[in-house]
């Protein structure tokens, strides 16, 4: 029994497989899969980190199973044999590290853009116009093609073919992907089913065609082979399934199926979608009720997703009765090492996912996923290839930051002996603001992980300790690492000087100074969250900003978040708006048609940017024989490029 989590590193068995501990990787994709549908060497060492991190059960996401059944642009092919060397090589590969492999198998249905089936229309349980908008200049418009008998026969047949093909390849279980607004899903809710034959209208009807699929995949893996299903306890449309709609369905397929992966919403609604990623401004474990009602009916395991990162409260779902496996995510592509951390006792070095959407951005606008916080991802394949380092260094990093802490974390896991210099009283630097934001408590919770993770390691850690040149030059290091970070940019207009004027930082230290009218000058992220933070206080808050648009600076899906949260809370943003200056208590700008426009403020916060500080890190630049600078002191941005820079500065040392 393990002593710090025993119930969640309780093995549990499912139909035949036997999983090690509670703690799952949720079924998820990649964009950067190889034109032809199958695997590369860097998505099968994607899902291989997850295995070396402990992860009981290994979920590869989006098989499709059909060629009418693709949705996004690249995905993996199981209706092809050709895929099958890949899935060998990735279920050998999950294998390794004593983790099982899963799939699941999808088809699209009505989501599926025509440019991706051949031209034709998609498919699914009724004909009805849909809007398409996955990776497309806009959406693209069209209707559906009811199926007939014979489409279902073939569609059926072929999630029986693309079974048989991934358990002759290795995988221990497959998912039917029967949530969220894909083809069985469709079938399942009445919102898309419109059916007035024996395939739609009661529970028992819209269940005839997954059950049909669910039985020609039992016929194809035989009795032991684990099939789990993933499906909604709530659509949240007009019409769509409720929890006790879910609930009765539950009961008609758990004949059929061995465990339930319990998931909420549907992704042709924007804010719906926003919802199932689980955002920031979402509780963590807003699906669990759904998971803990369908434990009530069933009596197959039951696995609940939803944003979950901290061990403790998983624990407690486990040992409550609410789930009885965890399936996360995103959180896995933050620290894919979560389960190994839990089991010796490390959970307070798991770096718990921010929620900031940057790595499902990054898969649809480059092809390719980075996280903020593991800058490993994307590169998993490559790493297994680095070299140790030469020999061991001198270093010093100079400022405590995101970017600073993570050089030397990097650079002492390398073997070099550190020392790490911070200006301040206490380490964090640009994330410090966040202490006292109720969203951002992941950020500054990041903090402390990383302190702890510095405590493991052999780094001396001086607070308060401004270093100088001279100082550095005369430590003969043998590489100096500078992350002194930026300033917030004050602006040259009139009237910046006055005492109801504050940055953005400062703002939040001192929230209590703040008026109930406020103005916020800048709509990037900065401002947007500041805006946000005051408004969920009461406040009457307003941005301006110069852009057409707010929130310019944020990845594609955060700029929808917030977009939403901003109608949630009920704030008003002037854009393409200017300001020329601030009077008594009150912004004066010039509106987007030239006219003068003024703004009534108790209190004006400065968000427009931050500038680096480009002169002290080159006062540095002659102290060692290498010197790099790091993050905001190159160029403002995010805690992503502060990370992936402080670790790429250190890992790369000559």
């Amino acid at each position: 029994m393990n002593e710090y989590f025993p119930h969640l590193y309780e093995p549990i068995q499912i139909a035949g497989l036997r999983l090690k501990n509670r703690l799952i990787s949720s079924p998820t994709s990649q964009a950067d899969i190889e034109p032809d549908g199958t695997l590369g060497v860097h998505n099968i060492a994607y899902f291989g980190h997850k295995a070396r991190g402990g992860a009981a059960l290994v979920t590869v996401g989006d098989g499709i199973v059909h060629p009418t059944g693709q949705d996004h642009p690249r995905q993996v092919l199981l209706y092809k044999e050709t895929v099958m060397a890949s899935l060998l090589r990735c279920a050998e590969e999950i294998h390794k590290y004593g983790s099982k492999a899963c799939i699941q198998l999808s088809h699209g249905g009505i989501a599926c853009n025509p440019a991706f089936i051949g031209g034709r229309r998609p498919i699914g349980p009724s004909e009805l116009p849909v809007s398409i908008g996955f990776q497309t200049e806009g959406s693209v418009e069209t209707k559906s093609e009811a199926m007939t008998v014979e489409m279902r026969e073939e569609l059926a047949r072929a999630y029986g073919e693309a079974a048989a093909r991934v358990k002759k390849c290795g995988f221990d279980m497959v998912q039917l992907h029967g949530a969220q607004g894909w083809l069985i899903s469709q079938f399942l809710s009445p919102n898309t089913n419109r059916r007035k034959d024996e395939y739609g209208g009661s529970a028992e009807n819209r269940c005839r065609f997954p059950i049909m699929v669910l039985k020609a995949i039992r016929n194809a893996v035989g009795p032991k082979f684990p099939i789990s299903m993933r499906i909604n306890g709530w659509d949240g449309v007009e019409g769509g399934l409720e929890l006790e709609d879910s609930l009765e369905l539950c009961r008609i397929l758990e004949p059929y199926v061995d465990a339930f992966h319990v998931s909420a919403s549907v992704h042709y609604e924007a804010l719906l979608q926003d919802l199932m990623q689980s955002p920031i401004y979402t509780p963590r474990g807003h699906l669990l009720k759904y998971a803990a009602a369908v434990k009530q009916v069933v009596r197959k395991p039951v696995i609940t997703i939803g944003g979950h990162s901290d061990l403790a409260t998983m624990e407690e779902i486990v040992a409550s009765g609410q789930a009885d496996v965890i399936a996360m995510g995103r959180q896995l592509v933050a620290d894919p090492y979560l389960p190994k951390k839990g089991m010796l006792g490390k959970a307070n070095t798991v770096r718990q996912c921010l929620r900031c959407a940057n790595c499902q951005s990054g898969r649809f606008t480059f092809g390719a996923a980075r996280c903020s916080l593991n800058p490993l991802i994307g590169r998993e394949y490559e790493s297994d290839f680095w070299p140790p380092a030469k020999e061991k260094r001198k270093v010093l990093v100079i400022g405590g930051g995101p970017g600073g802490m993570e050089a030397a974390i990097t650079a002492a896991r390398r073997g070099h002996e550190v020392t790490l210099c911070e200006a301040a009283d206490s380490l964090g630097g640009a994330l410090k603001f966040a202490r006292y934001v109720d969203f951002k408590s992941d950020l500054y919770r990041l903090i402390g992980t990383m302190e702890q993770e510095l405590k493991e390691l052999p780094v001396t850690v001086k607070l308060n300790t401004r270093v100088t040149p001279e100082e550095a030059k005369w430590g003969r290091y043998d590489a100096v690492l500078v992350a002194v970070g930026a300033d917030e940019i004050v602006p040259p207009f009139p009237g910046v000087e006055q005492d109801f004027v504050m940055m953005a930082a400062h703002a939040h230290e001192h929230g209590e100074n703040v008026g109930e009218n406020v103005v916020v000058i800048g709509g990037g992220m900065v401002g947007c969250e500041t805006a946000l933070d005051f408004a969920g206080q009461g406040k009457q808050v307003t941005i301006v900003e110069m852009a057409p648009r707010v929130s310019g600076d944020a990845n594609f899906r955060y700029v929808r978040t917030i977009a939403m949260e901003i109608e949630k809370r009920g704030f008003q943003t002037a854009v393409s708006t200017r300001c020329t200056s601030i009077g008594d208590h009150m912004v004066e700008a010039v509106g987007p048609d030239g006219a003068a426009v003024t703004f009534p403020a108790d209190t004006v916060i400065l968000a427009v940017g931050m500038k680096a500080r480009e002169g002290l890190a080159e006062s540095f630049r002659e102290c060692a024989p290498q010197v790099l600078d790091i993050g905001n002191c190159v160029k403002p941005g995010q805690v992503k490029e502060a990370i992936r820079s402080g670790f790429d500065a250190a890992m790369f040392l000559d």
